[in-house]
């Protein structure tokens, strides 16, 4: 078969997405959020946070589906859904639970059921794999003579969302195997899938360049302020304003602007990505559970922020290096 061509525009929004991530969890102590930490709540803080996380994990979840549906159509791939299960089940569970068990045994804020709620930062990956699962049904659907069209692709993701609303609504948050999260976050798969099948990488419209700033601006009014309509519409808003950012930056992205060292560079960070997530949310427990470190970050809101980055980034990012060079290891992390 031949070798997946690489996307530069894919790996750019990839490091972005896994950038924003690290730097949500910087201000997730001055957020609130955090009460296993005594986090504290800073408004400033809480709403930059607030805008970054909008836009981070659906953007991540908008790259997998492109990849996927690309390597489906174009490539060939995933034609069983045994593959899918085996290979996302290595990428995805087996690092959830390597590093999920501890955490239930350290942390005592853990339990061993939130193992099948999704337990700390890991359940992304417990929700990434049931969006994989979902794809699996449409792929036996599809062997069915259901055909695959974009317009199915289409229904899909509204179906998905309103049925992601219905269950955020009258269901706990923390559901069993992530189900409602699975179904908030599959339209955006979905639309990174549809993105594929209809090649949109390959345009490049000059009305993207011209609207991006415009729709970043709209996702901050509707982010940062108060707005008097229903929490649903404006739910659906700024979700369909981040579908929107993550299309036009494909499209943008696509022309190819790096340079050569900038592009390794860029590629090494994406391979090193999975690494990253799972070590930075760990480093940041580590930060906020030693107690004199948590009292100076608490009086020092205001720069806090700014040193924490680095902590979650560049550490992680060298373990997540070390991991990924020894095979004995590489396989905890998704290698």
């Amino acid at each position: 078969m031949e070798k997946p061509k690489r996307f530069e525009e894919i790996s750019i929004m990839r490091v972005l997405a896994m950038t924003m991530i690290v730097a949500f969890h910087s201000l997730c102590f001055y957020n609130g959020r955090w009460a296993k930490v005594n986090a504290i709540d800073i408004p400033f803080w809480h709403n930059v946070s607030y805008f970054l996380n909008v836009i981070d994990l659906n953007m991540f979840v908008f790259i997998s589906g492109y990849l996927y549906g690309y390597l489906y159509i174009y490539r060939n791939k995933y034609r069983h859904p045994s593959d899918v299960i085996r290979i996302k089940a290595r990428r995805l569970l087996i690092p959830y639970f390597f590093w999920g068990i501890p955490m239930a045994i350290v942390w005592p804020w853990n339990t061993w059921t939130k193992l099948f709620y999704g337990i700390g930062h890991l359940w992304f990956l417990l929700m990434l794999f049931g969006v994989f699962t979902l794809t699996v049904i449409l792929q036996l659907l599809n062997a069915q003579r259901v055909k695959f069209t974009g317009k199915l692709g289409i229904s899909l993701i509204v179906i998905g969302y309103l049925l992601g609303l219905v269950f955020s609504k009258f269901v706990y948050d923390g559901q069993f195997l992530c189900i409602n999260k699975i179904l908030y976050y599959f339209p955006a798969f979905m639309v990174g899938y549809v993105c594929a099948k209809l090649r949109v990488g390959w345009m490049l419209p000059n009305w993207s360049y011209i609207t991006l700033p415009f729709v970043i601006l709209g996702l901050f009014v509707f982010v940062w302020y108060p707005i008097p309509l229903p929490y649903t519409l404006v739910l659906l808003i700024r979700t369909v304003l981040v579908y929107v950012i993550c299309v036009e930056m494909l499209i943008i992205l696509s022309k190819g602007l790096m340079s050569d060292r900038t592009q390794r560079v860029v590629q090494t960070i994406e391979q090193l990505s999975m690494g990253l997530y799972i070590f930075n949310q760990i480093a940041m427990d580590l930060v906020f559970t030693t107690p004199v470190l948590h009292q100076w970050f608490e009086v020092h809101w205001m720069i806090g922020p700014f040193v924490l980055f680095p902590i979650g980034f560049f550490p992680p990012l060298l373990l997540s290096y070390i991991f990924n060079k020894y095979k004995r290891l590489k396989w905890t992390i998704g290698g």
